[in-house]
């Protein structure tokens, strides 16, 4: 369960990065080789809605813990 857990959030992290102009297609392509190297290596495999369940959470009246 772990794996699948990392490899959702690396495909969406790639994803977000491609989208957004952070990185090119030709960094975005091999990102995606990586991830689909270490899923071969690990035997994982993953569904589209368990790809799709993997999200980013935001506050932005998040406040820094006081000590």
């Amino acid at each position: 369960m772990e794996n699948r857990r990392k490899l959702a959030i690396a495909t969406l992290c790639c994803s977000y990065l491609k989208l957004h102009g952070f990185i090119t297609q030709e960094e975005s392509e091999r990102i995606f080789s990586r991830i689909l190297n270490w899923t071969y290596k690990n035997k994982i495999s993953i569904s589209v809605a368990q790809l799709g369940s993997a999200n980013f959470v935001y506050d932005d009246n998040a406040k820094e813990e006081e000590k």
